[in-house]
């Protein structure tokens, strides 16, 4: 005699089927948002390594002058006269954020030499990163020289850094104020 079949083995085989699809598409989504996700933070990390180099270069810069610098709307002395670059008083956002990069490959300071950083891939080229140095103040002190007649101070820069990872999209802004006495 012959068992009748109603091919239930089929139908559970086959949800069983549809089921280990449906997983194995979503870890696949996971695992590729993942690693976008990790490319995105290591671009970041990039951005913000190559910024940090051109914030340290324009206070280098500061620190190596052994006379005060003229201060000039154009920057074209190195230093800028503070907040000047704003576009428009009635915005809200400070000059650095109103300006692009066009604006910032005309008027920033490159900074002195390529970046490049080794990935297990390749070399990544960066874009050199640019900084702006803003006259602040000058600030008294009580420090006497000579006889006393002579009272001294420091004049106080702000400089703002921008620069970008290995894509244009991570783009990361730093600012630092550092006194030099002349």
């Amino acid at each position: 005699m012959m068992n009748k079949q109603h091919g239930a083995a089929l139908i559970v085989s086959l949800v069983i089927l549809i089921v280990m699809t449906i997983i194995g598409l979503s870890a696949i989504r996971t695992s590729v948002m993942e690693e976008k996700m990790a490319a995105n933070a290591r671009d970041q990390q990039i951005a913000l390594q190559a910024t940090e180099m051109a914030l340290r270069a324009g206070e280098a810069w500061i620190a190596a002058q052994t006379t005060e610098p003229d201060v000039t709307d154009n920057g074209s002395s190195n230093i800028w006269t503070a907040n000047i670059m704003s576009t428009d008083d009635d915005v809200a956002d400070s000059w650095w954020h109103q300006q692009n990069q066009a604006w910032w490959d005309a008027n920033g300071v490159q900074a002195n030499s390529d970046v490049t950083f080794s990935s297990n891939e390749a070399e990544i080229a960066v874009n050199r990163p640019r900084y702006i140095i803003e006259y602040q103040q000058y600030v008294g002190d009580d420090l006497l020289i000579g006889t006393g007649s002579t009272t001294t101070g420091r004049s106080f820069y702000r400089i703002t850094a921008r620069g970008t990872g290995a894509s244009e999209q991570a783009r990361v802004m730093l600012q630092s104020t550092t006194a030099k006495r002349y």
